[in-house]
């Protein structure tokens, strides 16, 4: 076996048939790939769903199993836990693969020989129909959105995120597993730290493509604030679990640029009359910066990817 993708999923029987359809589709030998998913205690109709999908297809490695611990980190751990394959490859139970996934996630892996990780394009699908007037190239990761051109290259600054990253699968033997602290937000982004500390390369590749579902909710004021805050939140537990003390003042002094800088490009916005865009900005960073110095004060909201992250 050479592929194991793996989808977590909490209460998303509305999505999840089409996560799973996408894997069915793919142009992939069957025998070379299993999907594995791992149901974090839905309480909705998700287990009929992966359950009917099995039946309906017997020729696939097919793998449902339950994971009792809440949250998503603790859901992926267990994900992994269990794949078989050399390559371990993650997708949302709300995104979509192109029907090319499995094929050059594994194409990829074998030409770049030394890359021990890699992701690839991420295109948001809006319930609302377009892209909310209020997003602009400085959020873009409020929605996983992942775009950095057509060609091949290194992840350095940024990182794949959760929807769409794989894994050789004894990277976590390098570096651990997904930190179980972070079962709300940002277990992805702590992942990739490690890698990056590991001096491990991880790879960009724009013909590995996901589309991803953003639901109505996910573009209200109140969702984007508490999914700041949560941001803000994670990024304190990421730098407490880190055990460097120097971590927590140097993210504090990051958070007090990145607000000056949110309200310096609040002008070009005005002037191109796009004045939301720069207020979006200056929000999504205070409320950050407010889940980051108030971490033990902002409320856990327990909807987490497979989640409505």
């Amino acid at each position: 076996m050479n592929l194991s993708i793996i989808i977590c999923s909490y209460n998303r029987g509305n999505l999840i048939y089409s996560a799973l359809e996408s894997i069915r589709k793919q142009i992939f030998d069957k025998q070379l790939f299993e999907l594995i998913v791992v149901d974090n205690n839905s309480t909705d109709n998700t287990a009929e769903i992966v359950k009917e999908f099995e039946f309906r297809n017997p020729d696939m490695n097919f793998v449902y199993t339950v994971e009792m611990n809440q949250g998503l980190s603790f859901a992926r751990n267990k994900g992994i836990s269990i794949a078989k394959g050399e390559i371990v490859a993650f997708i949302d139970d709300d995104a979509i693969a192109h029907e090319d996934f499995a094929k050059n996630i594994t194409a990829r892996f074998s030409e770049y020989k030394t890359y021990d990780a890699l992701g690839g394009k991420v295109i948001p699908i809006y319930e609302i129909g377009e892209e909310p007037a209020w997003m602009s190239k400085y959020i873009e990761r409020m929605v996983s959105k992942v775009d950095y051109g057509d060609k091949i290259k290194d992840f350095k600054k940024k990182y794949p995120v959760g929807c769409n990253m794989a894994f050789r699968k004894n990277v976590f033997e390098k570096v651990g597993l997904f930190n179980t602290n972070l079962n709300l937000r940002s277990d992805d982004k702590y992942i990739f730290h490690k890698i990056a500390k590991a001096n491990l390369k991880v790879l960009y590749t724009p013909d590995i493509v996901v589309w991803h579902n953003i639901e109505k909710e996910r573009t209200t004021d109140r969702f984007i604030i508490r999914l700041s805050r949560l941001n803000g939140r994670s990024e304190r537990i990421r730098a407490c679990t880190d055990k460097d003390k120097f971590k927590i003042p140097s993210i504090f002094i990051s958070y007090f640029f990145k607000i000056c800088a949110a309200y310096i490009l609040f002008f070009p916005f005005l002037l191109k009359q796009q004045a939301i865009k720069g207020k979006y900005l200056i929000r999504i960073m205070l409320n950050s910066f407010y889940g980051f110095v108030f971490y033990n004060k902002v409320v856990e909201y327990v909807n987490h990817s497979g989640s409505k992250k």
